[in-house]
C-alpha cells in the first residue's frame, strides 16, 4: 500500500510558516515598543491578531489532515501526529519529526515574546503615567477598578480618564 505523506507534510510546513510570521511580528512590535511609536504598535497590533487566526485556521486543518491520514493508515482518527509517525516509513520520520519540533519551538518563541512585548507596554504605560504624575503633581490620581485596572483620573472638578491599564 503506497501512502501518501504530502498533505500532512505541506500542512506541518504551513503551520511552521505561519508561526515564524508571527514570532516577526512580535518581533516588529518589540522595535516599534523600543522606538516608542505607538501608531506602529497599534499597526502590528491588528496584524498579529489577524495572524493569530490565520494560525488557528491551519491548526484545524493540520488536525483535519492528521484525522484524514490516520483513517487511510488504519489507525484511531484522534490519534496525535507524533503518534502517527511511528506508524509512518522509515525514510519519512525525520521530516515530520522536524517539523513537529519546528512548530513547537515556534510556539514556545512566540509565547515569550508575546510576554515580552506584554511588559514592555505594561512599563511604558508606568514609566509615563510617572512623567504626566511629575509634570502636575496635583492634577492625576492613580486609581484602581474592582479587576485591579489602573486608571489615571485628571483632577479639578472636570475629572476625565487619561489613561487605563
Amino acid at each position: 500500500m503506497t501512502i501518501n505523506y504530502d498533505n500532512l507534510i505541506g500542512a506541518l510546513r504551513d503551520e511552521v510558516q505561519e508561526y515564524g510570521e508571527l514570532l516577526s511580528l512580535f518581533n516588529d512590535q518589540q522595535a516599534a515598543i523600543l522606538e516608542r511609536n505607538p501608531s506602529r504598535v497599534l499597526e502590528v497590533q491588528d496584524t498579529i491578531k489577524e495572524q493569530l487566526v490565520t494560525i488557528n485556521d491551519r491548526r484545524k486543518r493540520r488536525e483535519q489532515v492528521a484525522r484524514e491520514f490516520a483513517v487511510e493508515i488504519g489507525e484511531e482518527p484522534g490519534s496525535s501526529v507524533r503518534q502517527l509517525i511511528d506508524k509512518c516509513e522509515e525514510t519519512v520520520r525525520p521530516l515530520l519529526n522536524a517539523l513537529i519540533y519546528e512548530v513547537n519551538q515556534l510556539i514556545s518563541k512566540t509565547r515569550r515574546r508575546g510576554h515580552q512585548n506584554q511588559m514592555l507596554l505594561a512599563r511604558s504605560i508606568e514609566v509615563s503615567q510617572q512623567i504626566l504624575q511629575r509634570l502636575n503633581p496635583g492634577g492625576l490620581t492613580k486609581t484602581y477598578s474592582r479587576r485591579g485596572q489602573i486608571s489615571l483620573v485628571r483632577g479639578g472638578t472636570g475629572s476625565k480618564y487619561l489613561a487605563r491599564s
